[in-house]
């Protein structure tokens, strides 16, 4: 199914922040657009990083998607990763740091 927009994510050691910048994401995507998908791509993380995104995925089924990647490709592989799979008519990449406001 087409959606409104697709934001693209990759992920790298991010467990700490993941769930509460995607919360934060989500909320202030929910105020703009019906219908809309995150698209997290673990770039062979060495924290727990996969296991959030997968906890994502089953809290937000039908928002967020979670790719991982068999081993570190580097960011714009990683980005590449998810415009593969992404279905929006506007497509959006950002860092999973959380310095910049969604």
């Amino acid at each position: 199914m087409i959606k409104d927009l697709s934001i693209i994510i990759p992920v790298y050691n991010s467990e700490k922040i993941l769930e509460i910048f995607t919360d934060k994401l989500i909320q202030t995507l929910k105020e703009k657009y019906n219908n809309f998908e995150i698209i997290l791509i673990n770039d062979a993380s060495k924290d727990n990083s996969w296991k959030i995104v997968q906890k994502l995925c089953q809290k937000n089924k039908l928002i967020i998607k979670g790719i991982n990647l068999r081993k570190n490709v580097g960011q714009h592989n990683a980005i590449f990763a998810g415009l593969k799979n992404c279905n929006g008519k506007i497509i959006v990449t950002m860092d999973d740091d959380g310095q910049n406001l969604p």
